[in-house]
């Protein structure tokens, strides 16, 4: 069992609206106080837990479904971290379970909103998670420090682990050639040609950072996704014909390094 077991059980979740499993599931644990269409985000994370087999270090012992409860439940344990220096300075990392306050306080009494990180942007301006009750849905989301009351830093059983797929084979490895050629052939055809399977494993990464709608992250490097790429290279600093939407070596590599995928020639 391991931190990336926890993220695992976390992203079977995706996509799952409401009502769903999880809240019958918390309901028939802890009575009918939690009838009805009720907040599941904590839920979501101790059913992860439980499934996951760390139900002792995320939940110690204990089913959550109040936010301030369980952020509450990890300072007593030592293991609470406020948010007061910043994403780069607070040492924020994949696997903490991350609790949000949306007026931007570092208090845990004013906290709405808890979920677990998935990783940091390279410029450390944005914390990657997923979330459960988030917009109605499970879903990744990416979010500023304003956001962020603090963390709590749960005791693996096996410390973390790179970012590497929940089935435990080897980080993607993007071709830069084949991944050029497609946004180059795909985006003025009409339908939706998938010519190199791996654009989806960059528009995932061009979501998470905000700039490309999910119902276009389909494997057609389109329109939509040569435009939020180029989005993507002004925000990186580059302009004029270097934010052209065509990836470039030094933009893809920081992107995946932030992602999860690796770039090969």
């Amino acid at each position: 069992m391991s931190v990336d077991t926890m993220i695992a059980q976390m992203e079977r979740w995706l996509g799952t609206g409401e009502p769903n499993e999880i809240q019958a599931w918390y309901r028939a644990r802890n009575g009918a106080a939690y009838s009805g269409n009720f907040a599941w985000c904590n839920a979501t994370i101790t059913r992860a837990a439980v499934d996951a087999g760390e139900y002792d270090s995320v939940c110690f012992g204990i089913d959550f479904a109040y936010t301030v409860a369980h952020a509450a439940r990890f300072k007593e344990a030592g293991a609470w971290h406020a948010m007061t220096n910043g994403i780069k300075g607070s040492g924020i990392k994949r696997g903490d379970i991350v609790f949000f306050d949306w007026d931007g306080s570092s208090e845990i009494a004013k906290v709405d909103h808890v979920g677990i990180v998935t990783g940091v942007s390279a410029d450390y301006q944005y914390v990657y998670t997923i979330e459960g009750n988030t917009a109605n849905v499970c879903a990744r989301r990416a979010r500023v420090v304003h956001d962020i009351a603090g963390f709590g830093r749960p005791k693996y059983k096996t410390p973390p682990k790179p970012p590497a797929s929940s089935s435990g084979t080897k980080r993607p490895q993007v071709s830069l050639s084949k991944l050029v050629a497609a946004f180059k052939r795909d985006a003025p055809k009409k339908g939706m040609p998938v010519s190199y399977p791996l654009v989806e494993v960059v528009e995932d990464a061009l979501v998470a950072e905000r700039l490309l709608a999910r119902k276009y992250a389909d494997g057609h490097a389109g329109t939509a996704t040569r435009s939020a790429y180029a989005l993507l290279q002004e925000r990186y600093g580059y302009s004029g014909d270097d934010a052209d939407g065509i990836p470039g070596m030094t933009s893809l590599k920081r992107l995946g390094k932030a992602h999860g995928f690796d770039v090969v020639a």
